[in-house]
Order: structure tokens, then sequence, then C-alpha cells
């Protein structure tokens, strides 16, 4: 056989054997802010499990993965915040909101929006400057 005819379905070879990859173990977060006309300003930090991930920008997005498991979104102003269980593979949408028509001390808090909504949400977003990422990833993915 001429080595022109066997190059391709090498190719096809090693192309299967890269799809048959392990199953994924991590989720995909997305965390984003709509991009609204008040308190354009403020960067609200966003923690996960207590570690600093970003600081989210007005109208910015940001795409990370987490380990699967349940793991804690705050902002620096929201105690309680918000949990995830992350499964391998699915994509979760966690929006930074201010409570419309709020005093100003009101701050941020992160809220989980279903994939279908936050999708359409996310489309509109430009990513988030490199500069207010503070960690890649949140815990071990």
């Amino acid at each position: 056989m001429k080595l022109g005819k066997m190059l391709p379905i090498f190719s096809m070879a090693v192309s299967a054997l890269l799809s048959a990859e392990a199953p994924p173990t991590a989720g995909t977060i997305h965390i984003y802010r709509n991009r609204l006309s008040i308190r354009q300003t403020l960067h609200p930090l966003v923690s996960c499990d207590l570690f600093p991930v970003v600081s989210i920008q007005n109208g910015r997005v940001y795409t990370m993965k987490a380990s699967a498991g349940r793991h804690v979104f705050r902002t620096t102003d929201d105690q309680p915040g918000l949990q995830v269980d992350i499964e391998p593979g699915k994509e979760y949408f966690v929006r930074i909101e201010f409570p419309p028509n709020s005093p100003y001390d009101v701050r941020a808090s992160p809220v989980l929006v279903a994939p279908e909504q936050g999708r359409m949400e996310v489309e509109k977003l430009r990513p988030l400057d490199a500069r207010y990422i503070q960690a890649a990833t949140c815990g071990n993915p």
C-alpha cells in the first residue's frame, strides 16, 4: 500500500481514539453580570468555596471548570452564598445581580439561572478582562 493511502486511514484511527476519551470529571460554570445602567463601576468579587475567582465587570462573562460536587459561590457582600451541586459535563449559569430599585448599600448576590435563559443572556456579553481574574478554577477540575 502506498503511504498516501495509509495516511488518511491512520488519521481516522487517531481521531477515533481521541474522541473516545474518558468522560468529563468537571462541570462548566459561566459567571456573568448583565449590562445594566446602575452600579456600572462596581466589580463585585466572586469567590468559590471561599477562594476568590473573579471581580466581575458590568456586561461581562467568565467561564471556568469546576470539579464535580457541591460548591458555594459568594460575593464579598453575600454571606450565605449560593450552593450549586456540579455534575460532570453539565453547564451552570451564575448571574451576579443587584436587586432592582434597591438602595445603594444593597450589594450584589449570585443567582443560579436556568441553562436556557443563561445561554441567551451570555450570548450578548463580552468575555471578562484578564486583569479581573483572580483564579482560573474552583475546586479540583
